[in-house]
């Protein structure tokens, strides 16, 4: 007499663990990743100083300086993001800089890039000022 019978079938009844990719971890702190509102982005603007000049320094710079102005714009971009961090999350900075890696910073960017499509986001506002050009050079032409 068997007792135990073997079967080829697995038992797979073990639940599955639905992963969110919207939702991060920020040290010891779990955050959802969401849309950013319009109050949002104001805020975004404000908090984000340099960052625009500093990209825009390396990559004019001369060849031979460029070590110095990238060590520069990595200085001051990581205070920018963490301001831009601290204004989605509502952590504050100084708890953002003492507990959270740069890799889940960057996690954490990709994420609000996706789900906010910023992608998406430039090319439509690119095709805009395109539009907004082609009718005024349109309009002056017409006038001259």
């Amino acid at each position: 007499m068997q007792i135990f019978k073997r079967s080829d079938k697995a038992d797979n009844t073990a639940p599955e663990i639905a992963i969110d990719p919207n939702v991060i971890q920020l040290g010891d702190r779990t955050v959802k990743v969401r849309k950013v509102a319009v109050g949002q982005w104001r805020e975004l603007f404000a908090a984000v100083n340099m960052l625009p000049e500093l990209i825009m320094g390396v990559m004019s710079a001369p060849a031979e300086n460029r070590v110095a102005y990238l060590f520069a714009f990595i200085e001051h971009a990581l205070n920018d993001v963490v301001q831009v961090v601290s204004v989605l999350t509502g952590f504050e900075p100084e708890w953002i800089e003492a507990n959270v890696a740069p890799d889940e910073l960057m996690e954490y960017f990709t994420a609000v890039a996706r789900v906010n499509n910023f992608g998406g986001l430039l090319k439509n506002v690119q095709g805009a000022l395109q539009l907004a050009n082609l009718q005024t050079g349109v309009a002056e032409a017409s006038a001259e």
